[in-house]
């Protein structure tokens, strides 16, 4: 109350929505130095080490691998307003709104893309941490369980496979998509068959060398399932039900060329 008089704004934002309960309780100096502060505003310290002082499981949170940068250099009032706010944990705007501000470039949409359902409808959190995490990117949890909790067809397909894409098998999800959006299909980094290519190098000298099949040439998903198969090498069905969808089997000059498949 005393010092209302003079931070009129300060008391305005404080009767937000969600108000900061020191400030709401009238504890100013839980925060602020009354008399003088190296600090700006007036704080006792530096800002996260003032939050950490109620916020004290937070600060052992944050010890992670991967650290947002606002909190790696302490400065929690880029994304908080210390004395109250219109959204929940005193954010300053709605999450998506809030992430544009640095990542603008990434949030921006691309004309004629496709684009992940949450990053569409901005739930940024429902992939990332704001604060900090062992994973990379400071996802939530580890890439394939968390791409696994939406895409659980997926999972299980690759379960019941005898056949694996070492992608699936790993986790490494974005080694083919992009998690946000992307011009191709199914968020791909890049149409088949150049995308395969990049990690089938060996495939792609033999094409480069020799005569190309032409489904091939137009996309290896003609032949292969991109995630898991009963087949390997990730085919779609066996090799004989495979080359019958193109040629004629009981052709004489295919049969003799083939070695009787």
């Amino acid at each position: 109350a005393l010092c209302a008089p003079c931070h009129a704004e300060a008391a305005r934002k404080g009767a937000a929505k969600v108000p900061h309960p020191p400030f709401e309780e009238g504890q100013c100096v839980a925060c602020h130095n009354p008399h003088g502060s190296d600090s700006p505003a007036m704080l006792k310290g530096r800002t996260d080490q003032v939050c950490y002082e109620c916020h004290t499981d937070a600060q052992a949170d944050f010890q992670a691998l991967h650290v947002h940068r606002p909190v790696q250099i302490g400065d929690c009032v880029a994304c908080h307003s210390p004395h109250g706010a219109a959204q929940p944990a005193l954010l300053k705007k709605p999450p998506a709104a809030l992430c544009a501000d640095c990542h603008g470039a990434l949030v921006k949409e691309v004309a004629g893309g496709t684009t992940h359902p949450p990053f569409a409808s901005g739930d940024c959190l429902t992939c990332h941490n704001p604060h900090a995490s062992n994973e990379a990117a400071i996802l939530v949890e580890p890439q394939g369980r968390l791409c696994g909790e939406c895409h659980g067809d997926v999972v299980d397909q690759a379960a019941k496979a005898k056949s694996r894409h070492v992608p699936v098998a790993t986790g490494a999800c974005t080694t083919c998509h992009n998690p946000h959006q992307g011009l191709s299909a199914r968020l791909l980094l890049a149409p088949s068959p150049d995308l395969c290519l990049s990690c089938h190098a060996d495939v792609k000298e033999a094409m480069q060398q020799g005569t190309v099949h032409p489904p091939a040439a137009r996309d290896c998903l003609r032949c292969h399932a991109p995630h898991g198969a009963s087949v390997p090498p990730l085919l779609t069905q066996t090799p004989r039900e495979l080359c019958g969808g193109c040629h004629n089997l009981k052709d004489a000059t295919f049969s003799r060329a083939h070695l009787g498949i």
